[in-house]
């Protein structure tokens, strides 16, 4: 086992995780490097505790030896070792899915082990909102896999492996992460389902993710990719797919989009519709995806 990372050496991981040699950007990198050892520490627990409750041990067992009460131990793990899968949301999206599966053939093309964020990213470009979102800002999977090759340590000569790939601890902490955002977007009741453009929001707010550092390379600003993901990714929801805001008694409260959630105002005009509103820069790219998914073949 590899000896714990003593403080220089995480100031070192910071340093290289870092946007820029800014002190707040190598705040917000010493951050992520070290969430991400808890991370690590916190998935491998609940690995560990799903392989021993798939062996059919009880609750009360686990926890005795976590140190803790049976409703203690229940009530932090159940949740995460028997409803969810280890890797992804409830239910993935197809453009979710479709990434993933690009994502890891990437990596094994590579004579890589693990499937990193950058090939997350190199597998968002597969279909759909976030592809065409990442491809209007010029990113495209040639300039994803030269910056990757040019910022990480890959082997000279890809070397081919039977071995699948799997996804390192950093793409899953940023699907862990998606499927949260998704959670908290989804309507009480309503299945979870994660898709493509969280992932790459998750990714690209992430001042240390090996994703945002390639988007980083390629000069692509991260405020241009959360403005036309705003819809999937802002604040949550209530049953009704509200903003859950109270309001003083008696006092109206603004008409809002129903989809992001901003209220009307003499520049944001809204649509009504049975019990809901769109506002225009929803209405905007709703078109741009329905223009972008129209298949350019002839009919037979």
């Amino acid at each position: 086992m590899s000896p714990e990372p003593n403080v220089d050496q995480l100031i070192q991981a910071a340093h290289a995780h870092a946007a820029s040699e800014e002190p707040l950007d190598l705040l917000d990198a010493v951050l992520t490097v070290t969430r991400d050892l808890s991370d690590r520490a916190d998935a491998a627990v609940d690995q560990v505790v799903r392989q021993v409750r798939d062996a059919g041990y009880s609750w009360t067992v686990i926890g005795e030896r976590l140190g803790v009460s049976r409703q203690a131990a229940r009530q932090r793990y159940a949740e995460r070792v028997e409803h969810t899968s280890p890797t992804v949301g409830l239910i993935r999206g197809r453009d979710l899915d479709s990434a993933l599966t690009a994502a890891l053939a990437a990596a094994q093309t590579e004579g890589l082990a693990e499937a990193g964020t950058e090939h997350l990213l190199y597998g968002l470009l597969t279909d759909g909102v976030a592809a065409a979102t990442l491809e209007k800002l010029g990113a495209t999977r040639d300039k994803v896999r030269e910056a990757s090759r040019r910022l990480f340590d890959y082997p000279a000569t890809p070397t081919s492996s039977r071995a699948q790939a799997v996804f390192s601890a950093e793409a899953q902490a940023s699907l862990a992460a998606a499927e949260q955002l998704a959670t908290e977007r989804t309507p009480t009741g309503a299945p979870v389902v994660t898709s493509a453009p969280q992932l790459l929001a998750v990714i690209a707010i992430n001042p240390g993710s090996r994703g945002r550092r390639v988007l980083n390379d390629l000069g692509v600003d991260v405020a241009d990719i959360k403005r036309p993901l705003h819809c999937y990714i802002n604040v949550p929801r209530t049953a009704f797919g509200r903003r859950t805001r109270r309001g003083r008694p008696g006092k109206k409260q603004p008409d809002r989009c129903s989809f992001c959630g901003h209220p009307r105002s003499e520049t944001r005009r809204l649509v009504a519709g049975p019990d809901v509103w769109i506002c225009a820069d929803c209405i905007t790219l709703c078109a741009e995806i329905l223009t972008q998914s129209v298949d350019p073949r002839p009919a037979p």
